[in-house]
C-alpha cells in the first residue's frame, strides 16, 4: 500500500518532462518486445525511429535531473539510431540492384534488404550458356546452385527425359544443403541466362547470417513444391493417356 500511495503521489507531483521520461521508457519497452514477437523487424525504419523517439524523451526529461551517465547512455543511444536510419536511407534511395540482380533477389530473397541481398549475390556469377552445357551432372556432387534468368534446361535421367525448367527454376536445391550427388542430369537445351552460386561459398555465408538461410531455404521449399505439382500433373496425364 506505501508503495502504491508513493506512486500516487509521484503522478500527482510530476511534471511534463518527468511524464516525457515515462513515455520514453515506455516506447523502450514496447520496441524492444515488439522486435522480439516479431512484429517489428530490427533492419526496418520502425526500430530505430522508436529508439531514436525514447531515447530523446529520456533525453529531454534529464534536462530537469542531471544525471551524467544517463545522458551519455541516452546520447550515444540517439546517435546510434541516426545512423541506423542515415543507412536505411542510403540503402533504399542510393543502392541499385541491376536487372538480373533484381530477379534473383526477388526469387530467393524476397524481403530482404538491397545491400544484403547484393552481398549474397555476388557471391556468385551470370552467364550466358549455349545449348549443351552442363549445368549437373547425375551421380556427381553438385558444385553450384543455379537459377535459371532467362531460357530453358533440359533435365533427364538415365538419358531418359524427365523434366525441362524455364525462367525462375532453380537447379541443384534437392542437394544442396546435404551435397549429395545429382539425381539428374540437367544440360540446357536453348540459349540462356543462368545465376550460378558456389555450394561452398553460399554455405558459409547463410551460416554467418542465420535470417537469410531460413530465406532462402523458403524459396527453395517452394521451388520444389511447384516442381512436385508439375511431376504429378504430368504422371496423371500419362496414366490418362495410357488408359484411352
Amino acid at each position: 500500500m506505501e508503495s502504491l500511495s508513493g506512486l500516487r503521489n509521484w503522478f500527482e507531483t510530476a511534471t511534463l518532462l518527468d511524464l516525457l521520461g515515462v513515455t520514453g521508457v515506455l516506447i523502450y519497452v514496447g520496441a524492444y518486445l515488439c522486435l522480439q514477437l516479431g512484429l517489428l523487424k530490427g533492419d526496418g525504419f520502425a526500430y530505430p525511429a522508436l529508439n531514436l523517439t525514447a531515447s530523446l524523451s529520456v533525453l529531454a526529461s534529464l534536462t530537469a535531473n542531471f544525471n551524467p551517465y544517463s545522458v551519455a547512455i541516452e546520447t550515444s543511444w540517439s546517435l546510434i539510431s541516426i545512423v541506423g536510419l542515415t543507412r536505411l536511407y542510403f540503402v533504399h534511395h542510393h543502392i541499385r540492384l541491376t536487372p538480373d540482380e533484381a530477379v534473383v533477389a526477388n526469387r530467393l530473397l524476397p524481403g530482404v534488404k538491397k545491400d544484403r541481398a547484393r552481398q549474397l549475390i555476388r557471391l556468385g556469377r551470370f552467364v550466358d550458356a549455349l545449348p549443351g552445357e552442363v549445368v549437373a551432372t547425375e551421380g556427381h556432387p553438385v558444385r553450384d546452385l543455379a537459377f535459371v534468368l532467362a531460357g530453358a534446361c533440359g533435365v533427364d535421367r538415365g538419358g531418359v527425359p524427365v523434366a525441362r525448367l524455364g525462367p525462375g527454376a532453380l537447379v541443384g536445391e534437392m542437394t544442396f544443403a546435404t551435397g549429395a550427388p545429382a539425381t539428374a542430369n540437367v544440360i540446357v537445351a536453348e540459349p540462356s541466362r543462368l545465376y550460378l552460386v558456389d555450394r561452398g561459398a553460399l554455405s558459409a555465408h547463410l551460416a554467418r547470417n542465420p535470417d537469410l538461410a531460413a530465406t532462402i531455404e523458403q524459396s527453395i521449399a517452394s521451388d520444389l513444391r511447384v516442381k512436385l505439382a508439375e511431376t504429378t500433373a504430368r504422371l496423371s496425364r500419362a496414366i490418362a493417356e495410357g488408359r484411352s
